[in-house]
């Protein structure tokens, strides 16, 4: 589907030059694999074609993406193709004029490797990779040990016999050859690392061609160097197919540069495990390659490499560990500083209303009913405060399971009006939508903090518009809260729920809050064996809040209707 989109977005000429590529690729490869013996003349012509038509490709749209941090990494894997188009145009000549004469590992495997050095520079630099420098720090990390250890595997089973050979090898072979695995493994990092990456970007189609390519890349210079040495490119008879299948899937990446990834809009979840344990799968091979070796043979020079190999992810894992701990420690600090803000902003509502209802109570003007309901309402304040300071130790242990509910059976429009006394309104208006004789049976001093805390987050981050629904829903009460703010971003409205998480405004000191209004509410209801969830208000167009109160729903005599 992606591709046909891209597909779609080209002009029709380069559609019908992209098709007039993948036939000829088709042909050649096919040729290649029927009739080998025309392989030396036919595989570096689709080869030039293939890496000349990548190349244009990802210099005229990548100068064309909207975003300029994506056109250099783009270009630059365009510059390695073109550099490699050098070398395979030079080399289809020369084995034109004078068939059979240039060697397999020789001055122009330059070409290659540079263009090759190029390429992965070019994606490793894309921000669909990059991640802050802690993560892409420990995805480097775990990177390096699936390479690592793939590429010791690979080495210990299929190349350990080309040391046979050294002796017979020129400067240039010896060189030459084995600077091929040594950029395989730098690829295989970038592969691995695209693997165990987390980013702010949709999972790019684009970077998945772009590891295919490396990959087989990967396997068609493993076989060409047990192949070439000490041999011509002729004699040695590469398999052309491969090399061309990698290169076009750099040229099918190359025409989807047109459809852009998009930053993540789902709720962001925790990684996938699959993609935390993929790069040591590779790892867990070779150690158990290692230990099935050392019982089943001597201990000969393939054992050792295994050892040195698992010795090195050792120290890596090591190295990764540490740097997961110092970024703990920085997490740690970070959520103590903002359970000092925590208390601050927690308390001071309360105290705030205690205060300004004891400095009323002193003046003699006022009528002793009204000094009673006062008194009435320090008095709940303080009680709330009590609760307040109970949820904060609760929050700093993590004991938020221990929560003791006093239920009773209050009518749920009174619980709103309290917590709206408990909130200050500044310019807002907040509507109350509830039946006189819906009732509750809960903990009323749990609910109204409840209450207190959404209703709190929608007059901070709503404009001026705040609505209060409450309605029963067969045995359950529900109740929601609506503002006409910008809501939760997508990609946050899982993550809000934990504690010390403040969604968008986590980097924001322009914003109050500390991110455990909406860690309590969920607590709170979790506790009354409710459900809370999050959605796009669909009145006011900002955040709705629910909570959903199963089997709590009562309803009040006559006598008793809240007004």
């Amino acid at each position: 589907m992606e591709l046909w989109r891209a597909w779609k977005r080209h002009p029709v000429w380069s559609r019908w030059a992209a098709a007039a590529v993948f036939a000829v690729y088709l042909a050649a490869a096919v040729l290649t694999l029927v009739r080998p013996e025309y392989g030396i003349s036919v595989g570096p012509m689709a080869l030039f074609l293939l890496a000349f038509s990548g190349s244009v490709t990802f210099f005229v749209v990548g100068s064309h993406i909207p975003e300029p941090n994506s056109r250099r990494p783009w270009q630059l894997a365009g510059t390695g193709l073109g550099v490699v188009t050098v070398g395979l145009l030079t080399i289809a000549v020369i084995e034109m004029v004078s068939p059979g004469t240039v060697p397999a590992f020789s001055p122009f495997d330059l070409f290659f490797l540079v263009g090759y050095a190029l390429s992965i520079a070019g994606i490793a630099s894309l921000p669909q990779v990059a991640t802050d420098w802690s993560q892409r720090a420990r995805t480097i990390i775990d990177g390096i040990i699936g390479a690592v250890s793939f590429s010791i595997v690979a080495w210990v089973l299929v190349l350990h016999d080309v040391f046979d050979r050294v002796g017979q090898l020129t400067d240039w072979e010896r060189y030459i050859g084995f600077a091929y695995p040594t950029l395989d493994v730098l690829a295989l990092i970038v592969v691995m690392t695209v693997v165990a990456r987390r980013s702010a970007y949709r999972f790019d189609i684009r970077l998945t061609l772009i590891g295919v390519g490396f990959v087989v890349q990967a396997a068609a210079d493993m076989a060409f160097l047990l192949r070439g040495l000490g041999s011509s490119l002729s004699e040695a008879q590469p398999v052309w197919a491969i090399n061309m299948t990698a290169l076009a899937a750099f040229f099918v990446a190359a025409l989807m540069l047109r459809v852009q990834p998009k930053r993540i809009e789902f709720a962001e979840r925790k990684s996938r495990i699959a993609s935390v344990i993929a790069p040591y799968a590779s790892a867990v091979f070779m150690t158990g390659f290692m230990l099935w070796d050392a019982a089943n043979r001597e201990q000969g020079p393939e054992f050792w490499t295994l050892l040195g190999g698992s010795v090195a992810v050792a120290v890596l894992v090591v190295a990764r560990q540490g740097l997961a701990i110092r970024e703990n420690r920085i997490t740690l600090e970070r959520q103590r500083s903002s359970l000092v803000s925590s208390i601050s902003h927690e308390l001071r509502t309360p105290l705030t209303a205690m205060v300004g209802f004891l400095d009323l109570i002193v003046d003699d003007a006022l009528e002793d009913d009204e000094k009673e309901e006062f008194i009435r309402i320090v008095h709940q304040q303080g009680r709330y405060l009590v609760r307040i300071v109970s949820d904060l130790v609760m929050l700093a242990r993590g004991n938020l399971e221990e929560i003791e509910l006093q239920e009773a059976t209050v009518p749920v429009r009174s619980i709103v009006v309290e917590a709206q006394r408990a909130v200050e309104m500044r310019r807002h208006n907040l509507r109350v939508e509830a039946s006189g004789e819906l009732a509750v049976r809960a903990d009323v001093d749990r609910l109204q903090q409840i209450l207190v805390n959404l209703i709190g987050n929608a007059v901070r981050y709503g404009t001026k518009e705040v609505l209060v629904r409450a309605r029963q829903d067969g045995h359950a009460v529900v109740i929601e809260v609506h503002d006409d703010g910008p809501g939760v971003p997508k990609r946050y409205e899982l993550a809000v729920w934990e504690r010390f998480e403040r969604g968008a405004h986590r980097l924001d000191a322009t914003k109050p809050g500390s991110g455990i209004g909406l860690a309590v509410v969920k607590a709170i209801v979790t506790a009354h064996r409710g459900e809370v969830e999050y959605r796009t208000s669909e009145i006011l167009g900002g955040a709705c809040f629910v909570v959903r109160l199963p089997g709590r729903a009562r309803r009040l005599p006559a006598k008793e209707v809240v007004g």
